[in-house]
């Protein structure tokens, strides 16, 4: 039976041997930086230009071994298929590559075994820092499951007593939804809300209940399908407004309600897709994605230099977004 020679792989003794320099000196080269400085121009030219001709690739274990660097970031979130959260990981990857580092990406789906599951493991990767969208909310259980010396940043929900933490200013961003609404003449709405023991969730919700009489509220995990049952529960009940404590509920909300002649107005927390085209009013409440993603990185960035970040806590503003359909309800436009 004929079985293929696979070739092997060059390293360093061949770049060397290709060269006429020595294996230190083809190390020192490939390495980069300040060490590679040492070695002349010529010779550093000669080296590169026969790692690439041979198709070196560096072994990144065994790199990992001897300098204890993966260039490896962790980013756990609470939910990728929420359009939010997966805006946020693609800018932070882009970020973080333009620095040198590789992004890995895992997703708790909201489950608090699996968050635990998924810090244990990152513990035993090698990761350089970790950003994170914590389930847990007190200080003892989140100290408890980080990674031991691996240097971390919360995202999107504080732990109080923990730092740092990059995330929006939910008071602001509530009353900035409340203050849009109750112009436009909303005084009695239905609330749907994700789980209370998500910060996020229970401050939206403690705030639309302060502002407006909510005659009608429906709770479960944060996805479409919630939004859906919710618009079903809701049916019989007069209200000014549905207010959604995330993008998905609102989502699932809309899916249900595309039918009906005159829909109630739509207040959401973050974007909803194309809703410039929907002829339902909705006002939604903007988190500054990129603003998140840079500052993330920015907060991180001086830890895996072993430094402080300049600024421990960075809270960011909201902006309110209406579609046309608002804008028609509101002001009564032809």
């Amino acid at each position: 039976m004929y079985t293929p020679t696979v070739p092997t792989p060059p390293t360093l003794q061949t770049i060397a041997k290709e060269t006429h320099t020595s294996v230190s000196t083809v190390s020192r080269v490939l390495a980069g930086g300040t060490v590679s400085r040492r070695i002349s121009e010529k010779t550093r030219d000669r080296v590169r230009a026969a790692a690439d001709r041979l198709g070196y690739r560096p072994n990144l274990v065994a790199r990992t071994l001897r300098t204890r660097k993966s260039n490896t970031v962790a980013l756990l979130v609470s939910d990728i298929a929420n359009p939010f959260f997966a805006q946020i990981a693609s800018l932070i990857e882009q970020s973080l590559h333009r620095h040198g580092y590789s992004l890995m990406l895992c997703n708790s789906g909201e489950d608090d075994a699996r968050e635990a599951e998924y810090l244990q493991l990152l513990g035993q990767k090698a990761i350089d820092g970790l950003i994170l969208v914590p389930i847990v909310h007190t200080r003892k259980a989140l100290h408890d499951r980080l990674p031991r010396g691996v240097p971390a940043v919360l995202l999107d929900r504080p732990v109080p007593g923990t730092a740092p933490a990059v995330y929006s200013d939910q008071n602001q961003a509530s009353h900035l939804l409340c203050d849009v609404l109750h112009r436009a003449g909303v005084r009695r709405v239905a609330l749907v809300a994700g789980p209370t023991h998500v910060v996020t969730h229970k401050r939206r919700a403690e705030v639309v209940s302060e502002r407006f009489n909510v005659v009608v509220r429906y709770e479960g995990p944060a996805q479409k399908e919630t939004g859906r049952q919710a618009f079903i529960h809701f049916l019989d009940t007069r209200v000014d407004a549905i207010v959604c404590t995330n993008n998905f509920l609102g989502q699932g909300v809309i899916d249900s309600i595309a039918e009906i002649e005159t829909p109630p107005i739509i207040g959401v927390f973050d974007e909803i897709p194309m809703s410039h085209l929907l002829p339902i009013p909705i006002v939604s409440v903007c988190q500054d994605i990129p603003m998140l993603a840079e500052a993330c990185v920015n907060q991180l960035l001086p830890q895996l230099r072993g430094e402080k970040p300049t600024v421990e806590e960075l809270v960011l503003q909201s902006r309110a977004l209406t579609n046309r359909a608002f804008q028609v309800k509101e002001f009564n436009l032809p």
